[in-house]
C-alpha cells in the first residue's frame, strides 16, 4: 500500500488562519512594505512582534542607530535563507548582527557592541488565493 503524498488530502478544513488576518490581528507585522519592494523583494516580508523586538525596534534615542537601517539588515541577511525557503518549502534559520535595545529583563541596553539574533525564515500562505509572503520569526515561534 502506498502512502499519499499529502495526508491531509480529503480532510475537511474547519478552520483557516491566515498571515494576512495576523496582520490585520497585529500578531504578524508588515514592517515598512516600501523598504522590502527596494531591497527586491517581491513578497510581503512580515515579522512576529518577537522577532521585530528582537532584530528591528530601536527607542533608544541615539541617531546612530534607526529601525528603517536595521529592518534593511535584516532584508539583506535572510535574503539566501528566504531564496531557500521558497525553493523548498522548508523554514530556515539565520541570524542578524546588532546591538540590543533592551536587556533580557526588557530594561533599556547601554551596549554598543553588536551581539547574534538568531531568524528564523519561512514562506507562508499570505491570504486565501495562496499568494505568498515571508515570516520572520525567532527560533521555536510558531
Amino acid at each position: 500500500m502506498t502512502e499519499p503524498s499529502n495526508p491531509f488530502e480529503g480532510a475537511e478544513i474547519i478552520a483557516v488562519y491566515t498571515a494576512e488576518e495576523a496582520v490585520e490581528d497585529g500578531l504578524l507585522l508588515h514592517f515598512s512594505p516600501a523598504t522590502a519592494l527596494e531591497a527586491g523583494y517581491t513578497l510581503p516580508v512580515l515579522l512576529t512582534r518577537a522577532a521585530y523586538a528582537a532584530a528591528v525596534q530601536w527607542t533608544r534615542g541615539e541617531n546612530w542607530q534607526s529601525e528603517d537601517a536595521r529592518f534593511w539588515d535584516v532584508l539583506t541577511v535572510i535574503r539566501a535563507a528566504a531564496r531557500a525557503a521558497l525553493n523548498d518549502g522548508s523554514p530556515r534559520e539565520t541570524y542578524v548582527l546588532r546591538v540590543p535595545d533592551t536587556t533580557p529583563s526588557g530594561k533599556p541596553s547601554q551596549a554598543t557592541t553588536a551581539t547574534r539574533q538568531p531568524l528564523q525564515v519561512s514562506v507562508e500562505g499570505f491570504n486565501l488565493t495562496g499568494q505568498a509572503c515571508v515570516i520572520v520569526a525567532l527560533p521555536g515561534e510558531d
